[in-house]
């Protein structure tokens, strides 16, 4: 089957990727002339015309004006418009912010990445506030540090839908089941993370199925068909126009989340050609939609959260496609395990961690959620103000929740893997290629799932026991991991050491501090042990002394730290 829409996808994709590199300034004027050039050829060379137009409006579209490197020491003024729905990260939230006012001019007109702790930020939201911060690599992130003003949202035409959902979240909590419910509710029905506690979380991250409390196209796919229940009196065309007139409303509601947008799309463009009477293809559905969502924002092709979503869709494409011929019940693993073989490399590349029984637990766990998200449509609709309907909709959350941890206790987590780029698009070639082989759908199966066995024991990483220097502005965080333990030395909160206690798969976890008070609850979390320490510390017989340059004793060998990014393996 030819695809329309795979070739200018790729071709978009080339553009953006080279852009980065090269960062070329390409008019827009350009490719349009290149695309109205086109039409006077016919066949293959207007194809190839129309894709170097692609390639050139990938260069326009995905180019990003270079601003200097500067630090912004002492607390400066901004006033600036919300353009993106805010995100948790860590204690406090994170969005870009278009700068309509600055003690630094050069930043007028730009958007900047800011993070604060200040509820009642939403989209569109016009803030003013005093801050510090960096500008690096030609992104700007500020933090907020003092005198944050809300200026203004009565020119916020979205303010009413994200107070109505502040609304409906608060009832939902004064007739919860539990908090654990709660959290994963919130989460679910509302793409709301904020009540997540890692406790509660940490489940989900084992058995490898955190995909399910994030709002993506299986529960898009859900609330359709709950909306279909609740308008069963009406035809089938009324149906499709007041589900293209409800969903976009949805991913507001949402919070606008990437997996939610490509998602309602999706679903609209089906819509869209049912009410047309058009044929459509799944996979062209998905390319097309690949290909808007990076016209519209090329650094999206480096977001994970774009990245699983457009493959997950992909694998669950295919995977329906290879089993065709077979039952509902072998179709819903199939499509459980072609999510997974296409998801897992993202996520080992990402997180350093894989739980093959996802293949499993996901259609099992997945059960309950259908009338959980069932149940959930009615619950909006009836502002969540029935309590028994609630707690109907909360029992099943509760199974949900039993689910996952049953299958957590398990065991079935391995940390570690680090593949490469070049491994990962060789085990893709593989997959794509063996997809396209004439062979039964079973033999397609039994090879995709040996290459992927193939592709673990290619990205197993070197576990050596190993000494990571992160640098900092004062003295390196210092990390070690040695026989199946992390030690972390530092006294400033650090993603990069989390990333490392993924990545290198320990058994146990030290958190060594002069300052445990600095660090966060959620930080802290992460480690099975916090030890204090003043001026030097022996654990586990690693001497560490903090002088000028840190200083580390190990197996009688001396180490002078350097504050450096770079790792050292040990003997």
């Amino acid at each position: 089957m030819i695809y329309p829409w795979l070739f200018p996808l790729i071709t978009l994709v080339v553009g953006i990727v080279l852009n980065q590199k090269f960062n070329f300034s390409i008019h827009i004027f350009i490719p349009v002339l290149i695309f109205i050039l086109s039409l006077s050829f016919k066949g293959l060379v207007r194809y190839i015309v129309l894709n170097i137009g692609i390639l050139l409006l990938a260069f326009s579209v995905s180019y990003k004006e270079k601003i200097n490197t500067f630090e912004i020491k002492t607390p400066s003024f901004f006033e600036c418009k919300v353009v993106s729905f805010p995100t948790e990260y860590r204690t406090s939230k994170s969005f870009d912010c278009k700068v309509i006012f600055s003690d630094y001019q050069e930043l007028k007109g730009k958007s900047i990445k800011v993070y604060s702790k200040e509820e009642d930020i939403y989209f569109l939201t016009r803030l003013a506030f005093f801050g510090k911060g960096k500008v690096e690599d030609g992104e700007v992130k500020v933090s907020t540090i003092k005198n944050f003003v809300i200026v203004d949202n009565s020119d916020n035409p979205l303010y009413s839908f994200f107070k109505l959902k502040d609304s409906l979240i608060n009832n939902y909590g004064l007739h919860r089941l539990n908090n654990e419910t709660f959290s994963v509710g919130t989460a679910l029905i509302f793409g709301e993370k904020k009540y997540l506690d890692y406790g509660t979380y940490k489940p989900f991250l084992e058995t490898g199925l955190a995909h399910l409390i994030a709002i993506s196209g299986s529960h898009i796919a859900i609330i359709i068909f709950s909306l279909n229940l609740i308008l069963f009196f009406f035809s089938e065309r009324v149906r499709y126009l007041v589900l293209a007139f409800l969903l976009p409303f949805y991913t507001v509601f949402t919070g606008f989340g990437l997996p939610v947008v490509r998602a309602v799309f999706m679903a609209l463009i089906f819509i869209l050609s049912k009410l047309l009477y058009l044929k459509n293809n799944p996979l062209n559905i998905l390319f097309f939609t690949a290909f808007v969502f990076l016209l519209i924002n090329p650094d999206s092709l480096f977001s994970v959260s774009f990245q699983l979503s457009f493959m997950a869709v992909l694998g669950i494409i295919l995977g329906i496609e290879v089993l065709k011929d077979y039952n509902n019940f072998v179709k819903l693993l199939g499509v459980s395990l072609f999510a997974t073989l296409f998801t897992a490399p993202i996520v080992l590349y990402y997180f350093y961690n894989f739980s093959p029984i996802t293949i499993i637990a996901t259609p099992i766990a997945s059960l309950p959620l259908y009338p959980l998200l069932t149940l959930s449509v009615f619950n909006i609709f009836t502002g969540f103000n029935l309590d028994f309907l609630v707690k109907f909709m909360d029992f099943f959350g509760l199974i949900f929740i039993e689910i996952v941890k049953f299958f957590s206790k398990l065991g079935f987590y391995y940390t570690g893997f680090s593949p490469s780029l070049w491994v990962i698009g060789l085990y893709f070639v593989v997959i794509l290629g063996v997809l396209n082989l004439k062979i039964r759908a079973v033999e397609k199966v039994l090879i995709s799932c040996f290459a992927f066995v193939v592709f673990l024991f290619l990205s197993k990483s070197d576990l050596r026991p190993k000494i990571y220097t992160i640098k900092t502005k004062v003295y390196p965080v210092v990390f070690v991991a040695k026989e199946g333990s992390c030690y972390l030395f530092t006294d400033f909160e650090y993603s990069k050491a989390l990333n490392l206690l993924r990545k290198e798969g320990c058994k146990s976890s030290y958190l060594i501090t002069e300052k445990p008070e600095k660090f966060s609850d959620d930080f802290i979390l992460n480690f099975d042990k916090v030890i204090t320490y003043t001026y030097q510390v022996n654990v586990d017989n690693i001497l560490f002394k903090k002088w000028i340059e840190p200083y580390l004793l190990i197996n009688g060998k001396e180490y002078f730290l350097k504050n450096d990014d770079r790792v050292i393996f040990l003997d």
